[in-house]
């Protein structure tokens, strides 16, 4: 993710926590002694809070930093991994771990494509990845190409929840 990216990202996590709880710039700003300006360049994206800003708004909108950086704290492993490859391995770990993911399937020459083996939640995968695919060769029909992709995911998350109960 680049920076710009993530400066945004964590400037409407701030602004919608603080919304949601009724609170204003002005309220914030009491509560962290961190001035307005600043906090109003956190929301827009213009500047990244330190740790210590962060902290203290965190603490002010009685959430974790994590929620903050990362959104959904159960993804924030896979967020915060230096490199796509690391992002990656702590997926396929967390799949593997969850038994998701199975062995490696070759044809039965041992030639041509490989398959991963999913031992749960194959048509759940296949929906989903079938959807991206879809979007990807037309995601500029999207008015907010973004919040499809999370609906998806939103979708697919509920639907093998539901496989678990």
């Amino acid at each position: 993710m680049d920076d710009q990216k993530r400066k945004n990202l964590i400037g409407e996590r701030i602004k919608e926590r603080r919304l949601a709880l009724g609170l204003s710039q002005e309220d914030l700003q009491k509560k962290t002694k961190i001035k307005n300006t600043m906090i109003s360049n956190f929301e827009n994206g213009k500047r990244e809070p330190n740790l210590a800003n962060i902290a203290k708004i965190a603490h002010a909108l009685d959430t974790t930093i994590d929620k903050l950086y990362f959104g959904d704290e159960s993804s924030s492993f896979i967020e915060m991994a230096p490199n796509l490859g690391m992002k990656l391995a702590n997926c396929i770990c967390a799949l593997k771990e969850e038994g998701v993911l199975g062995g490696i399937v070759k044809d039965e020459y041992g030639e041509g494509e490989t398959f991963i083996r999913l031992h749960n939640y194959t048509w759940e995968v296949t929906r989903l990845i079938k959807s991206l695919d879809d979007f990807n060769m037309s995601k500029e029909t999207y008015s907010d190409p973004d919040l499809y992709v999370e609906q998806l995911k939103d979708s697919f998350a509920n639907s093998v929840n539901r496989k678990c109960f």
